[in-house]
């Protein structure tokens, strides 16, 4: 029956009908009935004939109430501050599929590379949730000019994904004539995906804000420029007129003239600065609906084969959309096609993209092509059979171990690669610094010092590592806790440099207790360097950005006396960003000349903090001077003063930071 009327009208209807007023068509304007409360709240008689027709309202008695009337305005608000928030089930009403139309369906829809998707059961009749969230967005184009639109968005609340629009109206559409139901709903869903998915609903209304704000903003352009333009002519004359009486004036008045205009210019940068503003557009998000919606579905269980390897996958089927419902990947929990691999089933996005060869590198001492030909995964490596401290099984490598060729696209998205060392092209290992790294790992395992020292460049990181720990050191690097020793690894080299401008083994060690990822970088000398806790070639600040720490277990104590420079370093970095930084910071200590009188001017507080600071700023990691005084009990002012002089001795770079 409101079908006729505006939108703000039917609005005014139905809030009386949920208020507990009453109403009906009396010819052409409505008799409305309004219980005593909201009679007194909205100031209108407790029965009245209403409309939304201004040629209507003329006649005696009836009561315009159309959009913008303070009525209608008061209602919007109270439904706001009260909100809509409930649970639906949509009831199954589609016929039942077989097991084989419905896999159909699935592998018309789902694409697996390299796999194939398999039944292993009949079809499930269940149920699926979606979140469905629903604000006004009130955009602020500029100090005249704002707009208020509704926004909404449906998100799947398994695999956090975004609806899109047209099976949103649908599923939307399907909503109005439910029924809310008990709430089985919230009691079937985890908190913490339902949690994931309305942050999901919140980022993607918020970027649909921000970019309806652009296209509003677009149309005021014209006129912040024409205001820009007005406010710079204005200031522009006032200062050709005090610069054309200083010509003549005397010493004393042109110093006052000079005053003057550069008070002018203040006012003019603050006027210029306040226009910019003024134009500037900004949003509000203000939630009103929150729905949680169970969504009829076929549930299928199913496994993706790749010959004789196996992965279960469950796909659920909306027969209201006639779709598959979203799904993310095992590995990596990204939404992107899937790839069954050799080793696991995984994604897009977990799989490096091949790329075209670079142009073959000048020879090498020992003839081999500068780049390894397109990604494969590594094969797993074990030491000689005499001694069999560690085992490797290549049907067990994860991502980590296979990512053995380095993308364009993770070179644009990590930054792995740096400004290269003055002294010409780095060092990429090949198939010999694969042996090495096994017999790293072989010497860790046995705690074979001296031999481990031979494959370590000298005043490294890694080396300090050692001389902290002993031969565990490396292993306390990627995090593995005491006790834990290794059973297995896996290795490949990235075929470009990576973090620094360095060649990279990468893979990933075994203990009984768990898997543990590892990046070891190479000097130009085919020495082992560095070791970092993940195997992507992230530079270590970058790596810092994603955690709080890169390790999370405690290292055990020292097994060397320490000076009081180095027990600060080894426990403050340690615990506030992990044990790469301290590495690091550590060997930069340990190989600077001339401690002591540094030691003698700025003591140890004052040089552990700087020597803190300095390795994480270049090592393009977060670093400033008030945290890190803070962190060690010092004075600001003296870091600064000892940071100069720090660099002249040490000559730190984006290549060479510790």
């Amino acid at each position: 029956m409101t079908g006729r009327h505006s939108p703000a009208f039917s609005f005014w209807l139905n809030y009386v009908d949920s208020r507990g007023g009453l109403w009906e068509q009396s010819g052409d304007a409505v008799l409305a009935v309004l219980p005593d409360r909201l009679s007194t709240a909205h100031g209108l008689p407790e029965s009245a004939l209403i409309t939304d027709d201004a040629d209507i309202s003329r006649e005696d008695g009836v009561l315009f109430l159309g959009a913008g009337h303070p009525a209608i305005d008061q209602a919007a608000g109270t439904v706001i501050a009260d909100g809509d928030i409930g649970t639906l089930t949509l009831e199954h009403r589609s016929r039942p599929l077989s097991t084989e139309e419905l896999l159909t369906k699935i592998r018309d829809q789902v694409a697996v590379d390299h796999g194939r998707i398999d039944a292993t059961g009949a079809p499930i009749v269940s149920a699926r949730s979606l979140l469905r969230l629903e604000v006004l967005v009130s955009h602020t184009v500029s100090a005249e000019d704002q707009f208020t639109e509704v926004a909404g968005c449906l998100v799947d609340v398994p695999s956090r994904v975004v609806w899109p629009e047209p099976s949103a109206d649908r599923l939307c559409g399907a909503l109005t004539a439910s029924v809310p139901s008990v709430t089985a709903a919230l009691r079937a869903v985890d908190k913490n995906l339902l949690l994931k998915a309305l942050i999901a609903a919140h980022q993607e209304l918020d970027a649909a804000a921000a970019r309806r704000g652009r296209q509003l903003a677009s149309g005021a352009a014209a006129e912040r420029a024409a205001e820009i333009a007005r406010a710079g002519e204005y200031y522009a004359a006032a200062l050709a007129t005090l610069d054309k009486r200083r010509v003549d004036a005397d010493a004393q008045r042109r110093e006052l003239l000079a005053a003057r205009a550069e008070a002018t210019r203040a006012e003019r940068d603050r006027r210029l600065a306040e226009i910019d503003e003024k134009h500037q557009h900004r949003h509000e998000l203000r939630p009103y609906r929150l729905h949680l919606v169970d969504v009829p579905v076929l549930r299928l269980a199913t496994d993706v084969r790749r010959g004789e390897r196996r992965w279960p996958l469950l796909f659920d089927y909306l027969p209201l959309l006639g779709t598959v419902a979203p799904t993310r990947c095992p590995s990596c929990d990204a939404h992107a096609p899937l790839v069954a691999t050799r080793a696991q089933l995984c994604c897009t996005t977990c799989v490096p993209v091949r790329v075209a060869e670079p142009p073959a590198a000048p020879p090498l001492p020992k003839p081999a092509p500068a780049v390894k030909p397109a990604p494969k995964p590594p094969a797993a490596t074990s030491p000689p059979p005499a001694r069999k401290p560690l085992t490797g099984n290549s049907a067990a490598q994860k991502p980590a171990a296979r990512q053995a060729s380095l993308s364009p696209q993770l070179d644009t998205l990590f930054g792995a690669l740096a400004p290269r060392p003055d002294d010409g092209r780095p060092f990429l290992p090949g198939k010999p610094e694969e042996k090495k790294v096994t017999a790293f790992w072989e010497h860790v395992a046995l705690g074979e010092r001296r031999k481990l020292a031979r494959l370590i460049a000298p005043e490294s990181p890694l080396a300090a590592l050692v001389r902290l720990y002993g031969p565990s050191g490396p292993l306390h690097g990627i995090g593995v806790p005491v006790g834990q020793m290794p059973t297995g690894i896996t290795c490949g080299n990235y075929d470009r440099p990576v973090a620094g401008g360095r060649g990279g083994t990468a893979g990933e060690l075994r203990t009984r207790q768990g898997e543990y990822q590892y990046l070891l970088l190479w000097s130009p000398d085919r020495l082992l360097e560095e070791i970092h806790p993940y195997s992507t070639p992230w530079h270590l600040g970058r790596a810092a950005n994603l955690a709080r720490t890169l390790t999370a277990q405690t290292p055990p104590p020292a097994q060397v006396d320490l000076d009081l420079v180095a027990t600060l370093l080894s426990t403050r970095t340690t615990a506030r960003h992990g044990l790469a930084f301290t590495a690091r910071s550590l060997a930069a200590w340990w190989r600077l000349p001339d401690a002591g009188s540094l030691l003698a001017r700025f003591g140890p507080r004052v040089l552990a903090a700087t020597l803190d600071r300095a390795i994480r700023y270049w090592s393009g990691a977060p670093a400033s001077y008030q945290e890190a005084a803070d962190a060690f009990h010092t004075d600001e002012d003296l870091m600064r003063t000892a940071t100069p002089l720090l660099q002249k001795r040490l000559q730190l770079s984006t290549t060479r930071n510790w």
